[in-house]
């Protein structure tokens, strides 16, 4: 008989071949399409700039932040080009320069690294940029360059003459009151195949749900947050008497269900309390839409809702070891 030893080990003691830069590279791999298409319906001229500034600024402050204050570096885990991406494809295009970049610095020291990096933040850190931009320079945020082609509502001429400053769906109905005009099945099409001004990668629903599919098919995020945020601006759209499928695919709705409000940190552990993570921030989202501020309200509603989810997580806390009779 073969002798036997004891090997022990620090926890933890189950381990798996998933690891944080595979799960990174897969949402990097979803979010392709929709960057791809940003930047043919803009040109490469005003969509790719922010985007490559807003990833370079990401992944250079988080070095930085790991040199100055002698922590390992942790760029490797593509966890900073991630939120680079996501912060990127929310800008508008044609944006200044040092956007993105301020951008950038805001989400990495503000909204991760200030809580000791990945994996112990609060708050979702490509949103906490993305809203520190909207507060400082709402009129940058709000400036939507577009081809001709593609305008809807007034418009004025910008340098060069190619490109026209138009509006977004959700701005016309924020200034002009809701028109029936978006319940016709040739807008909302528009809408979903994504041929409407708006920012950068939230344009096309259609290749941002692709996106998402992947990602469930991969295993990398479930399906629960994205159904009940979609229920809970369903919900307040059907309130407000508007058509629900409109606030669905207008805006930044599919990319702040599909790829924001599934962060692993930043959600809950529970089911029960993801899906009152989930219907809060779609709730809270046609909220600010419809009597709000602004035309927007992913960004405000799904950190509102990370607030909540340390309290959702000791309220609903997750038995382990407990079987229902």
């Amino acid at each position: 008989m073969e002798d036997l030893k004891l090997v022990t080990s620090a926890p933890p003691h189950l381990r798996s071949p998933v690891t944080v830069p595979w799960i990174m590279q897969q949402v990097v791999f979803a979010l392709l399409p929709a960057a791809i298409w940003g930047a043919v319906f803009f040109g490469p001229r005003l969509a790719l700039p922010p985007l490559v500034l807003a990833v370079l600024a990401c992944v250079g402050f988080e070095a930085l932040d790991c040199l100055a204050f002698r922590r390992p570096l942790t760029v490797g885990d593509w966890s900073a080009v991630v939120t680079g991406m996501l912060l990127g494809l929310s800008l508008p295009p044609g944006c200044p320069f040092w956007i993105p970049i301020v951008g950038g610095g805001v989400a990495i020291f503000l909204g991760k690294q200030m809580f000791g990096g990945i994996g112990q933040n609060v708050f979702n850190p490509a949103l906490v940029g993305r809203a520190v931009l909207l507060i400082s320079w709402p009129k940058i945020m709000a400036t939507w360059y577009v081809r001709p082609p593609f305008v809807l509502g007034a418009t004025s001429y910008a340098t060069p003459v190619d490109v026209v400053t138009s509006a977004t769906p959700l701005g016309i109905v924020k200034a002009y009151g809701y028109p029936a005009v978006w319940e016709t099945p040739h807008l909302l099409f528009r809408l979903f195949v994504g041929l409407v001004p708006g920012c950068i990668g939230e344009i096309s629903a259609l290749l941002l749900l692709l996106g998402f599919v992947y990602l469930l098919a991969r295993g990398v995020v479930q399906w629960d947050i994205p159904l009940f945020y979609s229920m809970g601006l369903v919900a307040v759209a059907l309130v407000a008497r508007q058509n629900p499928l409109f606030h669905l695919l207008a805006g930044g709705a599919v990319m702040g269900a599909c790829f924001m409000a599934t962060d692993y940190t930043t959600s809950p552990m529970t089911p029960r309390g993801r899906i009152i993570f989930g219907f809060g921030a779609g709730a809270l989202t046609g909220i600010i839409r419809w009597l709000g501020g602004y035309p927007e309200g992913v960004t405000f509603g799904i950190l509102t809702m990370n607030a909540l989810v340390p309290l959702l997580d000791r309220m609903l806390p997750r038995r382990f070891g407990v079987k229902k009779a």
